[in-house]
C-alpha cells in the first residue's frame, strides 16, 4: 500500500477480510487466536510488537510524502458530486429548493 501511495484506510480495508476469516475460524473451533511469526512459530505479544515495528512500520519519509499528497488532493469525496444532486451527507444543512 505504501509503494502505491494508498491511504491507510485502504490498507485496513484490504487486510480486514483476511483477519476476520482467521478470527471466525478460531471462533468456530473454540480456540483462541494465536499470534505467530512469519515462519509459523508461536510468539508472545511483546515479540509480535517487535516484529511489527521491525518489518511492517511505514518509514517516516514515506509517511510524510503520503501526508503531503493527501493534503494536496484531499482524502474525502465531499464536494466532488453534482451540485444539483441531493447530498449524501446526512448532516449537510443545504436548503432544498424546487424549480418549476
Amino acid at each position: 500500500m505504501t509503494e502505491a501511495g494508498k491511504h491507510h484506510t485502504s490498507a485496513i480495508c484490504h487486510i480486514a477480510p483476511a483477519l476476520l476469516t482467521r478470527v471466525i475460524a478460531c471462533w468456530r473451533r473454540g480456540e483462541r487466536y494465536v499470534l505467530r511469526h512469519v515462519d509459523g512459530r508461536e510468539v508472545d505479544a511483546a515479540e509480535a510488537h517487535r516484529i511489527i515495528a521491525e518489518r511492517y512500520t511505514v518509514p517516516a519519509d514515506v509517511r510524510s510524502r503520503q501526508t503531503r499528497v493527501q493534503r494536496q488532493r484531499g482524502t474525502g469525496r465531499r464536494g466532488r458530486g453534482s451540485r444539483s444532486a441531493p447530498s449524501a451527507d446526512p448532516f449537510a444543512r443545504h436548503a432544498i429548493t424546487a424549480t418549476a
